[in-house]
């Protein structure tokens, strides 16, 4: 039988409960449909994210044409998630001094995002190269570029003591200057009582990362935690969800976390407490880009609005459900109409 999970206590301040700042690397998206043979030829892991340098995202650019540009990002991709449900969302990250950086704050705040994007010098925008192979699933080829200088200053300027939640990709932690930018975000939110929620972001962050997300997770930082169930495996060095699970309630027991199962939906859980919370029907699924970004948009404008954390889990399913059919991560279609004709 599920269980039900008391809804989440925001922090108290008026206007401020129902904000959600998102901090994460500024990406340009670019995609392109392809065969598992062409992503392993360029020389990406399949259905994970790959680090590239200038000269390695310039090979793949020229392998394939022609690309489907949308602005991108983990964390910015939550953040237009949340605005089109209806929230209040703010994004913090860097850009180049370039056009692609300028398109990519107007693309954001268009959407109805609050955008903290200084434009960095020397760095051209980051572009994140995305080959979906027939099912739908997505391998990708980062080049950080200017987002890699996500600093402590725009986190100053981002305002993590006004919101209720910060959200923070765990892509972060492969930027060094990034990490910085983490440690100012845990010490603001400390000090301002703001909610620290965390993704897991990929299942090679978490074997590239994974004393520091336990770290963060066993010392109480982390109030919010989401991944998929490969990420939560990786995390606990477990085999099955379940022991995961119990691994994760012995290590973080009053953390509140959503893990993602795909077409089998998700599992919300805080300590001894479990509900399972079914995916959305979606006819075709074309390219799942997005789709932990846009589930958690959903989750977090739920527990923002003062839903509990299974109602919140449905918010995050239907998000999911509507990016995972057609291309790119970002919603095509008001999230707030989908979610009032239920």
């Amino acid at each position: 039988m599920p269980q039900t999970l008391p809804a989440l206590r925001l922090p108290d301040g008026g206007a401020r409960s129902r904000a959600v700042i998102c901090l994460g690397h500024a990406l340009v998206d670019r995609l392109a449909e392809a065969s598992d043979e062409v992503v392993v030829s360029a020389g990406i892991e399949i259905g994970a994210m790959t680090l590239v340098d200038a000269d390695g995202a310039a090979v793949i650019e020229k392998s394939h044409d022609p690309w489907q540009e949308v602005a991108g990002g983990s964390a910015a991709n939550t953040a237009a998630g949340i605005a089109s449900l209806g929230g209040s969302a703010a994004f913090a990250g860097s850009v180049g001094a370039d056009e692609a950086g300028r398109r990519y704050v107007s693309d954001l705040e268009e959407a109805g995002v609050r955008v903290v994007a200084p434009a960095a010098s020397g760095e051209p925008t980051g572009v994140c190269h995305v080959f979906v192979t027939p099912g739908g699933d997505r391998s990708m080829a980062t080049y950080l570029g200017a987002a890699a200088l996500l600093s402590p200053h725009v986190v100053d300027a981002a305002g993590v003591e006004q919101a209720s939640v910060a959200y923070l990709e765990g892509y972060l932690l492969d930027a060094p200057m990034a990490t910085d930018a983490v440690s100012r975000v845990v010490e603001l939110a400390k000090q301002a009582g703001t909610l620290l929620s965390l993704s897991l972001s990929d299942p090679f962050v978490v074997e590239r990362h994974h004393d520091a997300i336990r770290d963060l997770l066993r010392s109480g930082t982390v109030d919010i935690l989401f991944g998929n169930a490969e990420e939560v495996l990786a995390l606990t060095g477990s085999a099955e969800l379940p022991i995961a699970l119990e691994r994760l309630a012995l290590t973080a027991p009053e953390v509140l976390g959503f893990v993602t199962r795909g077409a089998a939906g998700s599992v919300v859980f805080r300590g001894d407490l479990r509900a399972e919370v079914g995916a959305a029907p979606v006819p075709t699924v074309l390219d799942t880009t997005g789709a932990g970004d846009l589930y958690a948009a959903g989750v977090l404008f739920g527990l923002t609005d003062g839903r509990d954390p299974a109602a919140s889990a449905w918010i995050g399913s239907l998000a999911a459900g509507e990016v995972i059919g057609h291309f790119g991560a970002r919603p095509k279609v008001r999230l707030s109409e989908l979610l009032e004709a239920g």
